[in-house]
């Protein structure tokens, strides 16, 4: 895989991920791919299905603006800046905005390792 490859890989998983099927990621995951939200590290998945469930779960109540804001990358490793902004479809007018620091790791072209790098601060305005 090339450096731009890699890096058009990880920019669409990073911006598309709420309206990505489960077929989707086991086209860009590889089987045994781990994530893990760093500052949750008991919620590591396994796998485009394990992936796919925890991305989903947050899809449900919220409508998700993503904005790659930096990437940068070679064909084995791609690192991101994201702003992720969510809407809350329950609560009218409530948004939260998550800064996000990724880390993917490419092998045979797909993502292997992918960590994501946050202030858990942040990320706890999504469950209140």
């Amino acid at each position: 895989m090339t450096d731009q490859a890699s890096i058009a890989l990880v920019r669409r998983l990073c911006t598309e991920w709420p309206t990505l099927s489960r077929a989707d990621l086991h086209t860009m995951l590889t089987p045994d791919c781990l994530y893990i939200n760093m500052p949750m590290p008991e919620g590591r998945c396994i796998g485009p299905d394990q992936t796919f469930d925890l991305l989903a779960s947050f899809v449900g109540g919220w409508t998700i603006d993503m904005e790659v804001l930096h990437i940068q990358g070679d064909a084995a490793t791609v690192m991101t800046e994201r702003l992720e902004t969510f809407r809350s479809k329950i609560t009218i007018g409530k948004i939260v905005q998550l800064h996000v620091m990724g880390a993917f790791e490419i092998r045979d072209g797909k993502i292997a390792h992918w960590r994501d790098y946050f202030d858990s601060k942040e990320s706890a305005a999504l469950s209140s």
